[in-house]
Parts: structure tokens; sequence; C-alpha cells
């Protein structure tokens, strides 16, 4: 096989691992809202079934990162990619570490709920609504970075016409999961702000390094779902004038 279409079948593959990150991530911090169902001591199903959400989304982070080193493995400039794998280990660690101190304080609230007055409710509160959500997305945010500075960093132009239509598709997950995540964690202060300067330093770095975005997965990956993002920030914010939590407001 020439190495045109060894790259071209890496490529095709990133895009499927893109797709499967991206519905993982919209299905396990989405889908545990509504499995809300108690198993005992007000354990509920959606306790144990986000305990899996760390190795899922971990997992497929390196996946796609290992996917990514191959391509970017004729690129002579070590310090970017080091750079990269710092920043992805740190995003991954903010993530689980987030996520875990999310899902131990949630669960503990619910024990908590007659007294929100006290020390100990607000403490709670403080683990579970604040910086659990800030580790969370902000480790979601870091591991994007990181897997951009690789894609900056690849020989993308040995590949050619990648599943763009299959690459949009996933990003509808991220973005649409991206958006849902900074509204009901109440991180809107950051998530909204990255979500138009990424695409911009996408747009400014690609032209800079002369990267034609869309033969790039990650980078059309992410420029279309932080896009999308904004779009879903900047419509919900002019629609109820703010940026009400969706349970505030019934819906979950």
């Amino acid at each position: 096989m020439k190495n045109s279409q060894i790259a071209q079948s890496r490529y095709d593959n990133l895009s499927l691992w893109l797709l499967i990150y991206a519905s993982s991530y919209a299905f396990f911090h989405i889908m545990p809202a509504f499995l809300n169902f108690e198993i005992k001591n007000r354990l509920m199903i959606a306790d144990v079934f986000d305990i899996l959400t760390p190795f899922v989304m971990v997992f497929l982070i390196y996946k796609i990162y290992r996917i990514q080193l191959m391509e970017a493995r004729g690129n002579s400039n070590s310090t970017v990619k080091s750079i990269a794998v710092i920043i992805l280990i740190l995003g991954a660690i903010t993530f689980v570490e987030g996520h875990g101190m999310h899902l131990s304080a949630n669960a503990i609230a619910r024990h908590l709920t007659p007294t929100k007055d006290s020390p100990l409710y607000a403490l709670d509160y403080f683990f579970d609504e604040i910086l659990g959500h800030i580790l969370w997305d902000g480790g979601i945010i870091l591991l994007s970075v990181g897997l951009l500075v690789i894609a900056f960093n690849s020989n993308e132009d040995k590949a050619s016409n990648p599943k763009l239509l299959l690459t949009i598709f996933a990003s509808l997950f991220y973005g649409f999961t991206y958006f849902v995540n900074g509204v009901e964690g109440q991180t809107v202060v950051f998530t909204f702000p990255l979500a138009i300067v990424i695409p911009l330093v996408i747009l400014w770095l690609g032209h800079r390094k002369r990267i034609q975005l869309l033969k790039n997965p990650v980078l059309s990956f992410y420029f279309f779902a932080y896009i999308l993002a904004l779009s879903l920030f900047i419509f919900w914010g002019i629609w109820h004038k703010g940026f009400p939590q969706f349970s505030e407001l019934g819906w979950v």
C-alpha cells in the first residue's frame, strides 16, 4: 500500500474515532440526567453509570492521540509534541478530578437537601457545582487544546479528502454537549469566551501554517464543534436574557 493510501486510511479512522469520542462525550454527560432512579440510600443508577465516564473518555482521547502521533511522526518539532503531551496529561488529570469531585459531592448533596443553609451544605455545593464543574469542563478544554497542538504539528498534506461529513457529524455531538455542560454546570463565564477564541485561533494558525482546515479531521472537528457551541450560547443568552440552567427551567 502506498504511503498516501496509508495516511488516508489513518485519517479515515481518525474521523471515525472522533465520532466515537464525541458521541461518548454526549452520551456519558447527558444520559445520567435521565437515570435518576434510586438503588439504595439515595444512590442512583446515574451514579453507577457515571463511574464509567472517565475510563471511556480518557481511553478515547488516548486512541485519538496515538493516531495523530503516527501522522506527526515525520515532523521534527519534538518540543511541540512534548508540550501537547503535557497539556493532554494535565487535561486528563483535571477532567478526572473534576468529574470525581462532582459525582461524589452531588450524591452526598441528596442527603443535605433539608439543610441548605448549613456550612456543610455550602461546602458540598462548592465542590459539586463550582469547583467540580470548573475542573471538569476545564479538563475537556485542555484535552481539545492538546489534540489541536498535535494537529497543527502533523503532516496533513499527505492525506486528502477525509470523511468530512463524518467529522462534521461528530462535531455536532461535541458542540451541543459542550454548550449543555457550560449552561448546566454554570461555567459559561469561560466556556462561552473560549468558544469564540478557539475557532479564531484555529483559523489564524491554519492560515499562518498554510494548513487546509477541511483536510485535517481534528482541526475541522473542533472548529465546527466550537462554532456550534458558540451559536447555541448566543441563542440561549438572547432567548433567556441570560444563561439559566436547564434544571432551573424544569427541563431536567
